[in-house]
C-alpha cells in the first residue's frame, strides 16, 4: 500500500507538470539558463585554473628566474606559447645553482623568434640550453639520443610544419631534427632547442639582443622537504633585482583576471538565482491557486499535509531536472563553442575535458538549479497544505 501511495503521488505529480505545458515550460526555461550559467562558470573557472597548474608543473621545475622586468614575458611564453626574448647575467645561475637546497639547476638562453620571411622552420622561438643539466626539455622525448653539432630538438607545434619540409635550415645552416617533443601545453610546444655549443653558428643579426655571457631563465628544483618560500627568501637575498616565480605564483595576472570574470560571474549568477526564485513561486502561486478545489478534496478523503508537499515539490523537481539537464548541455556546448573565440581560454589552449570533475561540477549545478526550483515552489505549496479541505473545496 506505501508502494501504491507514492506511486499515485508520483502520477499526480506528472500529470500536474504536463497540465499546464506552457506555463511550465518558462519555468523550465529559467532554469535551464540558470543552469547553464552555472555550468559555464563553473567549468570556465575549472579549465583555466586546471591548465595554469598543469602548464606550471609540466616544466619540471619548483622555481623559476627571470629577469625582473621580463616576468609578463616569461609568463607570456610559459603559459601562452609566445615567443620572447629577455637577458640577464650567467652569473646569477652561477650563485643559485649550487645552493644546498636545489637538487638541480639548469638555465635557457632565448634567441629571435623565427617567422617565414627568414627561414625554413616557422614560427618557433629557438632556445639554447644545456644538455647535461637539463630537465625540462629531455622528460618530454622518448629516449632521445644526445645533440650533436648541427642536430636540433623541435616542439610538437613547431614539428607539424615539417612534414613538408625535407630539408630544414636554422640561420641559414642545415640541421637535422634528433627529436621532437611530446605536446606539453607550453612554450615548449614552440621551440626549437638547440645546443649550448652551437651558438656560435649563429650569426649577431640573428642572435639579435644576445651577447655571450647572457641568459634568459633559469630553472630550480629543490630537494624534498624542502621549504620553498625559505629558498626563494634566501635567492631574493643573493640577487635581490631578479624576478622569482614558483608554481603557485606563475600566472599571476591571468588568475588577477580570471577572479574579475568570476565576480561578473557570481553577479549575474545572483541575480539568475532571485529571478528563477520568483518565477517559481509565482508560477507555483498560480498552480496553487487554480487547484485548491483538487487539494481540498485529496484533503477530504485522507490525504495528509504532506502528501499534498509532495505532489506539488515533486512537480517542481521534475520541471527543474528537465531544466537543469537542458542547462547542463547548454553549458558544456557554449564552453566549447567559445573555447575558440573566447581570448583568456584560447591563449592558454584551456578545455574542460570530459573527465570526472566537470561531471561533479555539472550535478552540483543541476542541483543547485533544482533547489532554486523548490525554494520558489515551497512558501505556495506549504500555504495551500496548510489550509483546510473544507475551505480549500468552497474557494475557487
Amino acid at each position: 500500500m506505501a508502494n501504491k501511495g507514492v506511486y499515485s503521488i508520483t502520477t499526480i505529480a506528472c500529470k500536474g507538470v504536463f497540465r499546464k505545458l506552457f506555463r511550465n515550460s518558462v519555468l523550465v526555461l529559467a532554469v535551464s539558463l540558470l543552469v547553464s550559467l552555472l555550468v559555464f562558470s563553473l567549468l570556465f573557472n575549472n579549465a583555466v585554473k586546471a591548465t595554469l597548474e598543469t602548464a606550471t608543473k609540466k616544466l619540471g621545475a619548483d622555481i623559476v628566474l627571470v629577469p625582473v622586468e621580463a616576468i609578463d614575458n616569461a609568463e607570456e611564453f610559459i603559459l601562452e606559447s609566445k615567443d620572447k626574448t629577455f637577458y640577464m647575467d650567467k652569473d646569477v645561475f652561477d650563485s643559485v645553482a649550487h645552493l644546498p637546497e636545489v637538487k638541480a639547476a639548469t638555465y635557457q638562453i632565448y634567441l629571435n623568434t623565427l617567422d617565414s620571411g627568414c627561414c625554413s622552420i616557422v614560427n618557433g622561438q629557438v632556445v639554447a640550453f644545456d644538455q647535461h643539466t637539463d630537465f625540462v626539455i629531455k622528460p618530454w622525448l622518448d629516449n632521445p639520443p644526445p645533440l650533436k653539432e648541427g642536430q636540433v630538438y623541435v616542439g610538437s607545434y613547431v614539428n607539424e610544419y615539417l612534414g613538408l619540409i625535407d630539408t630544414p635550415t636554422l640561420f641559414g645552416h642545415k640541421v637535422k631534427v634528433a627529436a621532437h617533443l611530446k605536446r606539453t601545453g607550453t612554450g615548449l610546444d614552440h621551440g626549437i632547442f638547440v645546443r649550448m655549443e652551437d651558438l656560435n653558428l649563429i650569426t649577431a643579426q640573428a642572435a639579435g639582443q644576445y651577447q655571450p655571457g647572457k641568459i634568459s631563465i633559469i630553472f630550480l628544483k629543490v630537494k624534498e622537504g624542502t621549504d620553498i618560500d625559505a629558498v626563494v627568501r634566501k635567492i631574493q637575498r643573493i640577487n635581490p633585482t631578479i624576478g622569482i616565480m614558483t608554481q603557485g605564483n606563475i600566472g599571476t595576472d591571468v588568475r588577477a583576471t580570471l577572479k574579475d570574470i568570476i565576480k561578473i560571474f557570481s553577479i549575474t549568477i545572483l541575480i539568475s538565482t532571485a529571478l528563477a526564485i520568483l518565477l517559481a513561486w509565482s508560477t507555483f502561486t498560480a498552480m496553487t491557486n487554480e487547484r485548491r478545489r483538487e487539494v481540498g478534496i485529496l484533503r477530504a478523503i485522507g490525504a495528509k499535509q504532506s502528501h499534498i508537499m509532495k505532489i506539488f515539490l515533486i512537480e517542481a523537481t521534475i520541471i527543474s531536472t528537465i531544466g537543469g539537464l537542458i542547462g547542463v548541455a547548454l553549458g558544456h556546448y557554449l564552453l566549447h563553442y567559445l573555447a575558440s573565440d573566447f581570448n583568456l581560454l584560447k591563449k592558454l589552449g584551456a578545455i574542460a575535458a570530459f573527465n570526472l570533475t566537470t561531471i561533479l561540477l555539472s550535478l552540483v549545478a543541476l542541483l543547485a538549479g533544482v533547489v532554486v526550483c523548490l525554494i520558489g515552489a515551497a512558501v505556495p505549496t506549504i500555504r495551500l497544505a496548510r489550509m483546510e479541505p473544507l475551505k480549500a473545496i468552497k474557494e475557487e
